[in-house]
């Protein structure tokens, strides 16, 4: 497998910001936006030329320089959708997915009212909806931008390297990202523990399609 420079600078974000926080406070203000407007951050068009991975960069730099350095920031094994549910259990334990729908469901086959679902869930399921742009910006970075602020707040850490994977894939025509993403959130623990080890035998064939259309788009 040849050697990902974008990946491997992922995994050098904690000494970077140990000696350079005003890059990762450049990051933290780009967020959301395209790299060529973004004040601070034109050397990383030397570590990775995917728009997508700058936007990878700019949301993990919602997590404060320290929290950076000393890898709070990171937790492997842990997609976008298992970090919300941990969100949504922290902030009310009734809200955890898991336990509400269960009690939906129960709910249902009594042929009694089900409980609302709390908006929260309903901002997970638009973001699974959102599209990102090739030029890594739209409703997708936008949504995202303010989630994970969401969980820099509660402390609540990502899989930087997954996260990275996953918005190179989000374009794929399969929707498997998305998938993934929904069953970490929504399935009981023990299915979105399977769900992560499938994990490892994903390949990077979903990345294609996404690079194959910047080609065309950068010739044209």
């Amino acid at each position: 497998m040849s050697e990902d420079r974008f990946l491997n600078y992922l995994s050098s974000l904690p000494t970077l910001a140990r000696y350079d926080t005003g890059q990762i406070a450049a990051y933290r203000r780009a967020c959301g936006q395209r790299l060529a407007e973004s004040k601070g951050c034109q050397a990383f068009a030397a570590i990775s030329s995917r728009p997508a991975d700058f936007l990878v960069v700019t949301l993990v730099a919602q997590y404060s320089s320290d929290k950076i350095e000393a890898n709070k920031h990171h937790k492997g094994r842990q997609n976008i959708g298992s970090a919300w549910a941990a969100y949504c259990k922290s902030r009310n334990s009734d809200d955890d997915p898991h336990r509400f729908y269960k009690r939906r469901q129960e709910a249902l086959a009594k042929g009694n009212s089900p409980p609302t679902i709390p908006s929260i869930h309903e901002r997970f399921r638009t973001l699974l909806d959102a599209e990102l742009e090739l030029d890594g910006t739209g409703e997708l970075a936008y949504r995202l931008r303010g989630l994970v602020r969401m969980l820099v707040a509660e402390d609540i850490p990502i899989d930087v390297i997954q996260l990275a994977n996953d918005l190179r894939g989000w374009r794929h025509e399969g929707r498997c990202v998305q998938e993934r993403w929904a069953k970490a959130f929504y399935a009981p623990p023990y299915v979105r523990a399977e769900t992560e080890d499938d994990q490892d035998d994903l390949t990077n064939t979903e990345d294609e399609p996404q690079d194959q259309e910047e080609e065309e788009d950068n010739v044209d």
